[in-house]
Formats: C-alpha cells, structure tokens, sequence
C-alpha cells in the first residue's frame, strides 16, 4: 500500500513538472502574429484546375469585384474567359 502511494506521489509530481516544463517552452498566445504572415502557409484550391498551391504564390484575379487565386497565369486567364 506505502508503495502505491508514493508511486502516486511520484507521478503527480512529474506531472506538474512536465507542464512547467512545456508551458515554459511554448510561445504566449499574445506573441503569435495574427495577420498576412500567418497566411503564408494557407493552402487554397484554384477553381480552374484544381490544383492546391501556398496562397502567397497565388495570382490574384478580380472577378465581379471579387479577389480569386490562381495557381497561374494560365489558369487565370483561362477562368476568366469563362466567366
């Protein structure tokens, strides 16, 4: 019985400790950037070929006063002549 417990002990105290220890490791929500570098890893699908590409080398297209990507100029072009 002496033995569970002080196992017990044991593991609550590496416990605490392995979250002090990763609490101290990890960034604050308040240091995380929030706004266009935190949308350099965003995948996006282009609607003309289907192709998934980063959205920071996508190429902007305006359509009815929308903004669309695509993953090329090609693919642009080719979207905008059907629309």
């Amino acid at each position: 019985m002496k033995g569970l417990i002080i196992l017990a002990i044991i593991y609550f105290v590496y416990r605490h400790l392995k979250e002090k220890m990763l609490d101290s490791i990890q960034p604050s929500e308040g240091s995380r950037s929030e706004g266009p570098e935190s949308t350099d890893d965003v995948m996006i699908q282009d609607p003309e070929c289907g192709v998934y590409f980063p959205l920071r080398d996508g190429v902007p297209g305006r359509i009815q006063g929308k903004t669309i990507n695509f993953c090329s100029i090609q693919c642009r072009d080719a979207y905008m002549k059907k629309h």
